[in-house]
């Protein structure tokens, strides 16, 4: 519960390189999450090109802390394989929630960005990316040392729970 509530978006982050190591313990995470008939129709595109992610940055308001950070992962869903953006927005999302926590249990930060399901966010990045037509992409995660601390936030508000016993 410790890395659950300790979790914060990180929007400042350090000049030190993200090393592909903690990238595939996070891609790791991130596909032992749950999807809809265990269809896991996700993708996952790494990004430490600085040029790439200046582009990202430059072609996404909410995504402007990506230029400097060490990396970023635009996660995907594939059509091909789920046809249903439905289920495929929240199987990436449950595949997001496990790479954001993987990330923060390595000491890092990471920002979670929403791209789809607006078109003119996936446009840009399907062409920044040179995506094929059945990738949506769904978010961008910007992930690399912080460069700021965020106090833990505890969010359980009872007023949003029914209980039927």
């Amino acid at each position: 519960m410790d890395i659950i509530n300790t979790r914060r978006s990180i929007r400042k982050y350090t000049e030190k390189p993200v090393e592909d190591e903690l990238l595939v313990k996070m891609l790791e995470a991130a596909m032992n999450a749950p999807t809809a008939r265990n269809l896991q129709e996700w993708k996952f595109v790494v990004i430490k090109d600085r040029t790439v992610l200046k582009q990202i940055a430059d072609a996404l308001r909410s995504s402007r802390m990506t230029e400097h950070a060490g990396a970023a992962v635009v996660v995907l869903g594939d059509k091909t394989i789920q046809p249903k953006d439905e289920y495929i927005y929240v199987d990436c999302g449950a595949a997001i929630e496990n790479l954001l926590l993987e990330a923060h249990s390595l000491g890092l930060g990471c920002c979670w960005c929403a791209i789809g399901p607006n078109e003119d966010r996936i446009e840009p990045i399907r062409e920044i990316l040179n995506l094929e037509e059945h990738l949506v992409p769904v978010a961008n995660i910007a992930i690399g040392w912080p460069d700021e601390e965020k106090e833990a936030n505890h969010r359980y508000d009872e007023k949003k729970v029914t209980w039927i016993k």
